[in-house]
């Protein structure tokens, strides 16, 4: 399988990060202060 962008933008993601955007049980709030890689 090709490795994509979005694989390469997800080897980058710290711990917390990654928790985050592969979370699929319901909602979920994402606190995030400046600095946080927000605009990445």
């Amino acid at each position: 399988m090709e490795k994509t962008r979005f694989d390469d933008l997800l080897a980058e993601l710290n711990p917390a990060q990654l928790k985050a955007v592969t979370h699929v049980d319901g909602a979920l709030m994402v606190l995030a202060g400046p600095g946080s890689g927000k605009t990445r």
